[in-house]
């Protein structure tokens, strides 16, 4: 299934468009590989391919964006991470919700037209 946003005014710069089971679409450029987002910075790739590869150190380039919430998609269907992974964003109090990628990108977008300080870390499965 492929979900197509109508553009809205927004908090951030950076906006997803378009989502689908193996691709993602960041201001009208299609992404089909893991990536983090920043409504201010953009979009940059993610060096773990699965939830299931991600580890603690792949979440450092999240920690120097200063987020109050990750919101982290795991692919079609929602997957909790082992709390090893999320030790260095909880310790540092940030706020992290494991959700399937459709609810990520949907939440990136609402947050990030609040002006809420976010980033989504967006998988594929």
């Amino acid at each position: 299934m492929t979900t197509t946003f109508t553009l809205q005014g927004s908090g951030g710069v950076y906006g997803i468009n378009a989502y689908g089971p193996d691709y993602i679409e960041v201001n009208g450029v299609r992404h089909d590989r893991p990536l983090l987002l920043h409504p201010q910075s953009g979009p940059s790739p993610l060096a773990s391919q699965s939830s299931a590869s991600l580890c603690a150190d792949d979440l450092a380039p999240v920690l120097a964006m200063q987020p109050e919430v990750v919101l982290i998609g795991t692919g079609p269907r929602q997957i909790f991470l082992r709390p090893s992974v999320l030790a260095p964003l909880t310790q540092a109090r940030v706020g992290v919700e494991c959700m399937g990628l459709a609810a990520a990108c949907r939440t990136f977008n609402l947050l990030a037209a609040e002006g809420r300080k976010t980033v989504a870390v967006l998988l594929f499965e």
